[in-house]
């Protein structure tokens, strides 16, 4: 048996100095709500984000007893598990996250020094630990004994309502929104106000947690977002929910409270086309300073649209985006690439489709299988498709090579420079944009388009138009 733990002085790391692109600049929440469970129960905590402190392993002074990791992704895993193994041998090592739990195995074998790995969500498991409870009764938590790796019994998921808000003065880091390391001049923070999802789209596996438990939509209350809301400085505060608007009149009760106190912020959130069924709350979010919707779209295809079980078909996407791009708000459309049945002529219809419908900015990614989803089933009964080593799924005609081709094809075609110019106006009207973030911006644009493919012709171009509209402010 193994005796518990009681830590004094603790670490909470993230060991990605670089980062999934889309999350380039997105503090580490998951880890941030495990650190608030447990500050409480010891002499001190702090977080430290590996992609800006120039030496996180320095931050394991002799006095550090315990140290926290999150290993959520597959991106850059060798040097996250290089990072894991620095950690000086005093140092208690406690590994928790999305990929930690789909690789516990790999995770003891790569890093020696792990103490024990968390399952699933870790709040009330890390409780557990730091209470001093004998690890063979902690659910949710595997560890090694006499050499072999012991699992003990998953944990129930827990009730958001029962977490407690990360607590920032933990952080050792300001958070700002960036691009590629360029600073935006805006403070940027997130904040989950509900987890999970009610639909069932087939590629999606937001209802389960990578131990296949089920987990139902459900939301904190509005008084209680709206009141971490105002604790927190940022500019710009992203909603991290996978569904922001499941209780529309939730929704709209957040709303209604942002506005009432007066709080001045801009905010982004993940939706469904179904908000523009009411007009009026899509107005008021806008009043509310809400600046930026994130919409799961994923094909311009019907066929694929009904495979993947998404509820709606490209008609009702078009009357949605009647309502929505008379917001003002800007909008980015997620898109799939390599959706099982799709020709490449089909995937190239992205970049009109997204125009046509008044889409600013498009996210594209590849088809993915990951555990528990029902797409494995429908791979292995599709003639030609399989599922690569990174969890792509591929066919004989489309490997990653050729979806990734196409990708940047679709990139090239949507972002034009008229595109560019349409964004960087409704950015100025919206306030997310001034003279100053522009001309930091500027400097991006020819990376995105040499990533692109873009000639020297279109650069220059594109390079004109941001020049005016900065010079037009």
């Amino acid at each position: 048996m193994r005796e518990g733990i009681k830590p004094r002085n603790v670490v909470a790391l993230y060991p990605y100095i670089k980062e999934v692109p889309i999350y380039e600049f997105f503090p580490p929440i998951g880890l941030e709500y495990v650190a608030a469970a447990v500050s409480d129960m010891v002499q001190s905590i702090r977080i430290v984000d590996s992609r800006y402190v120039k030496d996180p392993i320095g931050h394991f002074t002799p006095s550090i007893d315990t140290a926290l990791v999150s290993v959520n992704w597959n991106y850059t895993y060798d040097e996250v598990c290089e990072m894991i193994r620095r950690i000086p041998s005093h140092v208690r090592v406690i590994v928790g996250g999305r990929q930690a739990t789909d690789c516990v195995e790999d995770l003891f074998q790569r890093c020696p020094n792990i103490s024990i790995i968390v399952r699933g969500e870790g709040e009330a498991t890390a409780r557990d630990l730091f209470g001093g409870r004998p690890l063979h009764e902690v659910e949710g938590i595997s560890y090694v004994d006499d050499g072999k790796v012991v699992h003990n019994g998953p944990r129930p998921l827990p009730r958001l309502n029962t977490l407690k808000s990360p607590d920032r003065k933990l952080r050792t880091t300001a958070y700002r929104a960036t691009i590629r390391g360029i600073d935006l001049g805006l403070g940027f923070d997130a904040i989950m106000s509900s987890r999970g999802c009610p639909y069932n789209c087939k590629f999606c596996t937001f209802k389960l947690n990578p131990l296949g438990q089920l987990r139902k939509w459900e939301a904190r209350t509005p008084e209680s977002t709206v009141q971490e809301i105002e604790a927190i400085d940022a500019d710009f505060v992203a909603f991290v929910d996978d569904n922001f608007t499941a209780d529309m009149n939730r929704v709209e009760r957040i709303c209604d409270l942002i506005i009432s106190k007066g709080i001045k912020k801009m905010f982004l959130c993940n939706v469904r086309i179904d908000i523009a069924r009411r007009p009026l709350l899509v107005e008021k979010m806008k009043k509310a300073g809400f600046k930026i919707l994130m919409v799961g779209l994923e094909s311009a295809q019907d066929k694929s649209l009904t495979a993947l079980q998404k509820g709606f078909k490209t008609d009702r996407v078009r009357e949605a985006f009647k309502v929505l791009s008379k917001s003002g708000m800007l909008i980015n459309g997620y898109f799939i690439i390599g959706i099982i049945g799709e020709a490449e002529e089909e995937m190239l219809m992205i970049s009109k489709y997204a125009r046509e419908i008044g889409i600013d900015f498009i996210s594209l990614s590849r088809l993915r299988w990951e555990k528990f989803s029902p797409l494995e089933d429908i791979v292995r009964t599709t003639p030609g498709y399989y599922i690569g080593k990174d969890n792509g799924i591929y066919s004989e005609r489309y490997g990653r090579k050729e979806l990734t081709a196409i990708l940047k094809r679709i990139d090239h075609d949507f972002y034009s420079p008229g595109q560019i110019g349409q964004i960087t106006r409704k950015a100025f009207r919206l306030g997310i944009l001034t003279p100053g973030r522009l001309f930091r911006l500027i400097s991006y644009v020819p990376y995105i388009l040499v990533k692109t493919g873009a000639s020297k012709r279109r650069l220059k171009r594109t390079m004109r138009t941001l020049a005016r509209e900065r010079a037009s402010k």
